[in-house]
């Protein structure tokens, strides 16, 4: 209806402005000569701009009443439409009447119809058209801010209405747990605003990629747009163990980090914890004995010739030597006794059997290690894993291989619990800890660092795809502990246990019920009020890409009400720079290769050499 009128006053417009040309053009009779004449005479149409308004009012209607809903349009493209359109129908009073000022007439309407129906799609969009099943509760919309917080904006649905709000992680030191099944969105709405507000706010960084290079390359370009927010201008290290032209070096039991003899008794216990996955028992007297061997090495490699071959290649190497070698030259220093006690008993009874066994155990998972590209980029050292040191700032990306978790996950979680010991210090600047898919590697002490490392200034962000997948990875009571440490949860769709736990967690609230009852002659109307689930886990489970639900902290300065939120997330633009990691080394592949060839020999050769040489001393 609204259509037709707006169509038939165009239409007149058209006719009556331009009738000598349809004149001319013999498209008139006695009887439109007589209508134009009295409309002439009567002056309706002397003033140009209301036929036109009232042509456009009835369009506008249109547009409105019958444009669907959509959010996925472009405010510029609506505004370039409506104004060439207004320009353009407006424009023509200024025309002669002819061909060119019925061209700009129809050319105007045209261009402010699709303008003003693509406004109404979005006007209804965010109007009261929208399913009852997706209806939340109300959420913050106040944005709230600190020099560490991340503000992430979202929209939610409230009572039939969508509704721009903010989640606003005001304290990220207390930890956060993103949760959410393949697909659902992790790396774009919330690791992709994290890795910004950071950056923004001058963190130093550490970022596990699991799935390199997706959050490298993202965390490069945020940093190549945002680098003037930082006064001491961080360097950035990146760690890849399949192109080692990209890949910095770095040792991860340097002798900086081996401070007292309870520090490689840890890396050794983190070493064949990660390299036997899924298969380790704690209690087994040969697992026991693999760690005190490898701690037993990684010391004498410590204190031999102040550290000179301590690195994690030489320790493959000098594991892979004739054991009674090696306990010949051990034997010789007083430092590895209370280490060395656990074999030389073996060695006095002559229980070579025994022996053996205790040291294939830890030779057999450590075996898989002796890769070139490994060796190359575990014995160079090209930075600390201080990286919140105020003078040198660092932000480093870790790099992982899915095919390859098995090998690469045991020394990328030796590097990174180093790293965590370096930065849990008092005095230093804040930082933030991102890890991707937490359950491809394990670390030791992460419950510790997200308590202690608050205080500290580290905002440790952890990622996975159910609670269950962590659960079976670590161990139930350890995963436990995480979970409740963590002050922030954003969760995506997660399904079974996981979903009904959340759901658990948000609470209950008060929801009004209705009953209607029909009879012959009465209507019966009964109201009852309900304790239901702020989030049924159904809802949790069957939440979109990109939609995430969950729970913030807040600080005493700083409340938050309410802590609870469930939207979609708007992941903002993307960055403006598109860069990729350079090259670090300037050399071909085969250049390249070579070196690494070069470098794997060497290494082995030094391990041979220097066993002849102490056996020769000796």
């Amino acid at each position: 209806m609204f259509f037709l009128l707006s169509g038939g006053i165009l239409i007149f417009i058209i006719y009556y402005y331009a009738y000598p040309m349809w004149v001319a053009m013999g498209l008139s009779n006695w009887l439109t000569d007589r209508i134009i004449r009295n409309f002439y005479l009567s002056g309706t149409m002397d003033a140009r701009i209301p036929p036109r308004l009232v042509c456009l009012l009835f369009a506008s209607l249109f547009a409105l009443v019958r444009s669907g809903n959509s959010k996925h349009t472009d405010w510029k493209a609506i505004a370039g439409l409506i104004g060439s359109g207004l320009a353009l129908f407006f424009g023509s009073c200024l025309m002669p009447p002819g061909v060119v000022f019925v061209i700009a007439m129809l050319a105007g309407y045209l261009l402010y119809l699709f303008g003003a129906i693509a406004l109404g799609r979005l006007y209804r969009s965010f109007d009261g058209n929208l399913p009852d099943y997706w209806d939340t509760f109300p959420q913050c919309e106040k944005l709230i801010e600190n020099q560490d917080s991340i503000n992430i904006p979202m929209t939610y649905q409230y009572k039939g209405h969508l509704h721009k709000g903010y989640i606003n992680v005001v304290s990220p030191q207390r930890g956060t747990m993103v949760l959410g099944t393949p697909g659902s969105g992790k790396t774009k709405s919330i690791y992709g605003p994290y890795i910004r507000g950071m950056i923004q706010k001058a963190y130093s960084l550490c970022v596990y990629d699991y799935k390199a290079p997706d959050l490298t390359e993202l965390v490069l370009n945020e940093l190549l747009d945002n680098y003037d927010c930082y006064e001491v201008k961080p360097k950035m290290y990146v760690v890849n163990f399949d192109d080692p032209l990209h890949s910095h070096r770095f040792n991860p039991i340097h002798p900086r980090y081996l401070e007292d003899p309870i520090d490689s008794t840890e890396i050794a216990e983190l070493i064949l914890k990660n390299a036997n996955r899924g298969e380790e028992k704690n209690s087994d007297f040969f697992t026991l004995s693999a760690r005190c061997y490898v701690d037993l090495l990684i010391w004498f490699l410590k204190i031999y010739k102040k550290g000179k071959y301590c690195t994690f290649p030489h320790l493959i190497e000098l594991m892979g030597q004739d054991y009674r070698d090696v306990f010949d030259i051990l034997t010789r220093y007083d430092e590895l006794e209370v280490k060395r006690n656990t074999f030389m008993d073996a060695m006095k009874d002559k229980a070579f059997e025994q022996l053996q066994g205790q040291i294939a155990s830890a030779r057999v998972p450590l075996n898989r290690f002796s890769s070139k590209t490994l060796y190359w980029i575990l014995s160079g050292d090209d930075f600390s894993l201080d990286i919140n040191n105020p003078e040198e700032p660092k932000i480093v990306c870790i790099a992982n291989n899915p095919r390859r978790q098995s090998i690469y996950g045991t020394t990328l979680a030796l590097m990174m619990s180093q790293l965590f010991k370096q930065v849990n210090v008092p005095g230093k600047m804040h930082s933030g800890i991102l890890i991707d898919e937490l359950p491809t590697i394990y670390l030791k002490g992460l419950d510790n660092l997200i308590d202690t490392g608050r205080s500290n200034k580290i905002a440790v962000v952890l990622g996975a795809q159910d609670k269950s997948q962590l659960v079976r990875d670590y161990d139930t009571k350890e995963s436990n502990v995480i979970f409740n440490t963590v002050g922030n949860v954003f969760a995506g769709s997660v399904k079974g246990e996981t979903a009904e736990n959340l759901s658990k967690s948000f609470g209950k609230v008060e929801k009004e019920s209705r009953s209607l009852q029909q009879g012959d002659t009465s209507e019966h109307l009964t109201i009852s009020y309900q304790l239901k689930d702020v989030l049924p886990p159904d809802k949790i489970e069957a939440l979109s890409q990109g939609s995430f639900c969950g729970y913030v902290a807040d600080t005493y300065k700083q409340k938050i009400h309410p802590k609870v939120f469930c939207g979609e997330i708007d992941a903002g633009e993307p960055p403006r720079n598109n860069s990729h990691v350079p090259k670090l080394i300037d050399l071909s592949e085969v250049q390249m290769r070579l070196l690494v060839e070069q470098n794997y020999r060497r290494i082995r050769q030094e391990v041979a050499n220097f066993v002849q040489e102490e056996l020769n001393r000796g």
